[in-house]
């Protein structure tokens, strides 16, 4: 029988700690698994769900991978107090590239740090079941991907923070990129540009229902729009039919009066280090 691998969860009682921890108790024959919380409320949510909080102490003395689920804005803080309690070999996750790629996360070279983040559900992935298409969020039934970077260290140590993250999240497939890489996506792709754009697209469906139309009609036609039109930029549509001529001056004027002429800016690595620093520290904005 193989050796179960002992993994904590730092944070395991807030929203992302919560969410992966959950997922990771359900493969205990896979896992020795100690979850770490300091805030009450986190401590009670964990004790609601039948699990124990383990001191900190405890459980990175034990562990073999460390999950430190806890805020973006705390790492730099944090990892400057818990990665020196590392033992030797210790492979370390945090959830999003920000803190790596501004070299806010403390690092120690005999040990291994990596990046894991949800791609969440694609309206793209079949789901098997009714439960799943209701999972937007991804790991509670409905078929995820992840994406992972490696920051530093040993291949073997980073196979099991793998084994681990692609648990964490219940991921169908890993694409393994840089931790540059995976902030090009997010922030830059989904927050930036991506999540800008559909929280305009809900702005304008609630000026659609102040003018009297529908707004069961307006979300049915931005959303039916949105499946379609992204099937067909990507070339899911087979022949790849062009979208209309009106259609494309309609993206034209776009760029100009909803974006900016130098909007691809964004995709600038100064941009991008600048937009990163202000959302780590957005009391000292940089951008």
């Amino acid at each position: 029988m193989n050796k179960k691998i002992a993994v904590t969860v730092i944070g395991a009682g807030g929203k992302m700690g919560t969410r992966t921890s959950k997922n990771l108790a359900k493969n205990l024959q896979k896992y020795d698994l100690m979850l770490v919380e300091n805030a009450p409320q986190g401590i009670d949510s964990i004790h609601e769900r039948g699990l124990e909080v383990t001191s900190v102490e405890e459980a990175i003395a034990k562990s073999e991978v460390i999950v430190f689920a806890v805020p973006d804005t705390l790492i730099e803080k944090l990892s400057a107090i818990y990665v020196p309690m590392l033992k030797s070999g210790t492979g370390f996750l945090i959830l999003d590239p920000a803190a790596a790629v501004a070299k806010e996360l403390t690092l120690r070279d005999d040990c291994t740090f990596g990046v894991a983040h949800p791609c969440h559900p694609s309206f793209f992935l079949d789901q098997d079941t009714f439960e799943a298409r209701m999972d937007r969020f991804g790991g509670e039934g409905g078929k995820q991907d992840i994406v992972m970077s490696k920051v530093c260290g040993q291949d073997s140590v980073y196979e099991k923070c793998m084994q681990v993250a692609q648990d964490m999240y219940a991921a169908e497939h890993v694409y393994v990129l840089t931790s540059e890489q995976i902030a090009f996506l997010e922030p830059t792709l989904v927050e930036l540009l991506g999540a800008t754009c559909l929280y305009a697209m809900a702005e304008t469906v609630n000026e659609a229902e102040k003018r009297g139309i529908s707004r069961d009609a307006a979300v049915s036609f931005l959303t039916g729009h949105i499946y379609n039109l992204t099937a067909n930029f990507l070339g899911y549509i087979p022949g790849k039919p062009p979208v209309s001529d009106a259609c494309k001056v309609a993206i034209g004027l776009g760029n100009r009066l909803v974006l900016r002429d130098d909007w691809k800016k964004i995709w600038d690595d100064e941009v991008l280090d600048k937009v990163i620093a202000t959302m780590l520290h957005p009391k000292n904005p940089q951008i």
